[in-house]
């Protein structure tokens, strides 16, 4: 979507009006009655203005936290979109909306492709000395939950663990002791 195809009534709303709105109402029927749709709040997340960027992504975090069936409905373009994404506040929802989609409780047809894109990216990101903690966990969580088709993934998982547990947060050593754990 250029930047001339944003609707500026919906960038007002995600700007502005959205905040109005407690969290714990978002839900499918709330954007659709406020003009979006599934696919149109992942265009809306690659906005030029980081506020607009960020409210899309999280209110299609909290959609897909509620229906997680949703997820494959945009999985094409959100995996071939998420190399693009440099605004980590939007990264973050992405995380979280990845995390449900790679959880084996979730029944998302994933390609291969579209596997190696997100374990790169998500190995990008836990390199970059900038990627903020939230990011960081939620990828280690993904790429935990990945490592079932791609095997290779669990000694570069623990070996990226290890490098972040010489500095961690209190919630990356939380995370992070509990993936090693369940990984044996």
């Amino acid at each position: 979507m250029a930047n001339n195809d944003f609707d500026p009534t919906l960038v007002n709303f995600l700007k502005i009006d959205i905040r109005q709105y407690q969290a714990k109402i978002f839900s499918l029927d709330f954007i659709h009655r406020h003009g979006f749709t599934e696919q149109s709040l992942l265009a809306y997340s690659y906005h030029p203005d980081n506020q607009v960027s960020f409210r899309a992504s999280w209110l299609l975090e909290h959609v897909c936290m509620q229906q997680p069936k949703l997820i494959s409905q945009i999985y094409d373009s959100f995996i071939g979109g998420l190399p693009k994404q440099k605004h980590w506040g939007t990264i973050r929802s992405y995380t979280k909306i990845a995390m449900l989609a790679t959880n084996r409780k979730t029944t998302i047809i994933r390609t291969v492709e579209q596997e190696e894109v997100l374990i790169e990216q998500c190995f990008q990101w836990l390199i970059d000395p900038e990627c903020p903690v939230a990011v960081v966990v939620n990828c280690l969580d993904i790429l935990f939950n990945l490592r079932h088709r791609n095997p290779w993934i669990e000694n570069e998982l623990k070996a990226q663990i290890q490098h972040l547990l010489k500095k961690p947060t209190p919630a990356l050593a939380s995370r992070a002791k509990r993936i090693l754990k369940k990984m044996g």
